[in-house]
């Protein structure tokens, strides 16, 4: 090592070494004969021979000392400092898979599909939570009431997936809204991505809820055809609006024919069989025009 040591009682030491014990270019202890890196030391760092914690003392003092950064420079391969800096890109710039994302790519769903999927806010675990909560309570209150209470699940269940649609996609919902205008996917196959999986993953835990607390009755499954009514209708009117503004509106729609059919008494007359035939139909003609009108969506 370079002799420039310190004389006995000196305060300006180096800050690792604060004992009397260094360790020679083999990596084995040896009496210290300096404070600074000699080129059998820098040698043997950048080839990786030095132990662990001779290592560690290296790289804490390499960043206070100017002179041993530059006797280190010219010693590390260029392709080691490549692989290096493209590995230390890697864990900074690549975000770790949330939950959602890493079952995707067990299900078999492609990485890249995964990543656009998850960034959704209507996918994460806070809305997910809300939904089943609000779900929960409403399948609650129906089964221990009267009819109202049926209606009230009714009435909330079909609304869910749409304001999960809404919130899936569009400027001011989706945090990668500007990352998703140039990714190499048509905005029409981003919307249908998204949409049907936030519709899978809102229909999975009303089901759960309904069938838990109503048992086996018409009810389960009464307000399926009503959600895929409203959440195509949400998507068609996305060409012209933007997709919270859209939900909102079909959401709010839905509630005020709920609110004036029941003025006088409780009724289900909105999920009878004509209505359910009528919200076939939406679905399907809302999903024709949808697709007719897809360039609109770029």
């Amino acid at each position: 090592m370079n002799q420039r040591t310190n004389r006995p009682g000196d305060a300006n030491r180096d800050a690792h070494t604060g004992t009397n014990r260094d360790t020679r270019t083999d990596g084995h202890p040896g009496r210290l004969s300096g404070w600074h890196m000699d080129d059998g030391l820098a040698v043997a760092y950048a080839e990786g021979r030095l132990s662990s914690t001779t290592a560690a003392s290296v790289e804490a003092h390499l960043p206070a000392c100017a002179s041993c950064r530059e006797l280190l420079a010219p010693r590390v391969p260029q392709t080691r400092l490549d692989r290096i800096w493209s590995e230390v890109v890697d864990i900074v710039d690549t975000p770790a898979p949330g939950p959602f994302e890493r079952l995707l790519r067990l299900v078999g769903v492609r990485h890249h599909v995964a990543r656009l999927l998850a960034a959704a806010q209507s996918l994460r675990l806070p809305w997910l939570a809300g939904a089943s909560l609000a779900l929960f309570f409403a399948a609650l209150a129906a089964g221990e009431t009267t009819k109202w209470g049926m209606i009230g699940f009714l009435a909330l269940a079909p609304i869910v997936p749409v304001l999960g649609v809404g919130l899936a996609f569009g400027r001011g919902a989706d945090p990668a809204y500007e990352i998703g205008l140039v990714a190499p996917y048509s905005a029409f196959r981003v919307t249908l991505l998204r949409a049907a999986a936030v519709l899978i993953t809102s229909v999975v835990p009303a089901l759960v809820v309904g069938v838990a607390f109503l048992g086996q009755t018409w009810a389960v499954v009464g307000w399926l055809l009503p959600a895929l009514a409203l959440t195509s209708l949400s998507l068609l009117l996305s060409r012209w609006f933007e997709p919270v503004q859209a939900a909102a509106g079909v959401s709010a729609l839905w509630l005020t024919g709920v609110v004036l059919t029941n003025l006088h008494a409780p009724s289900l007359a909105m999920f009878g069989g004509a209505e359910q035939l009528a919200y076939l139909i939406t679905t399907v003609v809302s999903g024709v025009l949808l697709f007719l009108g897809r360039r609109e969506f770029s």
